[in-house]
């Protein structure tokens, strides 16, 4: 997806990116083994209080994440030396699987003990960590805070930059945010390969129930004879009041931080700026509608269901109209 090419283009996306040779891109498992006890270790939490700064620009109409079970309830096992990215400890009984690399193979094997020295990947179904997008920005909306490319195609990001929030939530299967539910999720630990860094969260996956109506504007990518399967491609871009609606996993680290993880910026060269995602919506072959290959800035209205987010976000088109 495209924005996993600008995270590593573009901020040298670090610890969890970096993990991506183990865990990038991965898909929910429905692994039975449960890892044994470990011995509690001291961590640095990777996360801290929101900013009392704000986004730009305002809104009061973010979606409401509504917990399944009304009261936190400690898990069973012990806690780990792995911190979630809400600064709270994940606990035995919460580790599905764990990996660590065997030098005799060459690669990694699932083993039943969690080490800190030896394991490459920890494995949490059932939660993951999300944010809430602050609101997004757009030249159509706002021309003013950006700048066009010599050739017009691209249009620059020239305003304020959101300051750096460290705000996220713990969700489980079963939470309501807004019209949507949590019907899947899974988190997953890896080494940071950075020396002094606590951060072992590498990725969240998330999958939602229910339907959301977003407007905004869609790019229609064109075919290229190198790559004849990406034609027809269509991104969509949240305006401000529906870039809120959508949960987000994505993140990067503030290395002069104490590696703490806070959320990723977009700064799109298509004219979208905001801590969300742009979002993959299929291709225009699949649906019915005035799009063509080559379209951009088109304002739409969709109504979108089945929705996935990780590195990125995609969706099912329910409808769709151009407005």
């Amino acid at each position: 997806m495209e924005i996993i090419m600008k995270k590593i283009t573009a901020i040298l996306l670090t610890t969890a990116l970096l993990a991506a040779l183990t865990g990038c891109g991965k898909t929910e498992g429905n692994s039975e083994s449960v890892p044994s006890s470990d011995t509690p270790s001291g961590s640095t939490a990777p996360s801290k209080p929101e900013s009392s700064e704000d986004g730009v620009p305002e809104s009061s109409d973010s979606a409401e994440i509504d917990p399944g079970v009304p009261e936190k309830q400690q898990p069973d096992g012990e806690p780990t030396f792995l911190i979630g990215l809400d600064g709270e400890p994940i606990y035995t009984s919460e580790i599905t699987q764990i990996f660590a690399f065997d030098p005799e193979i060459g690669e990694s094997v699932q083993v039943d003990r969690l080490d800190r020295e030896s394991f490459s990947e920890a494995v949490c179904e059932g939660f993951t960590y999300v944010y809430t997008p602050r609101p997004s920005v757009n030249f159509m909306s706002h021309p003013e805070l950006f700048e066009a490319s010599e050739d017009g195609e691209y249009y620059y990001y020239i305003g304020e930059e959101l300051p750096d929030s460290y705000e996220f939530t713990r969700v489980n299967v079963g939470d309501k945010i807004g019209d949507l539910t949590v019907k899947a999720a899974s988190s997953y630990f890896a080494p940071s390969g950075y020396e002094g860094s606590e951060q072992f969260y590498e990725q969240g996956n998330i999958e939602f129930e229910g339907e959301v109506e977003l407007t905004g504007f869609v790019r229609v990518t064109e075919e290229h004879p190198l790559y004849p399967e990406n034609g027809g491609k269509i991104f969509f871009y949240p305006d401000s009041a529906s870039s809120i609606k959508i949960p987000c996993t994505l993140f990067d680290i503030n290395y002069e931080d104490e590696y703490m993880a806070r959320h990723y910026v977009n700064n799109s060269f298509y004219g979208w700026y905001g801590d969300g995602a742009d979002i993959f919506l299929g291709n225009i072959a699949d649906i019915d509608s005035e799009l063509r290959e080559g379209d951009m800035y088109v304002k739409v209205r969709v109504v979108v269901g089945d929705i996935i987010v990780n590195l990125g976000a995609e969706a099912v088109i329910r409808e769709i109209e151009l407005i």
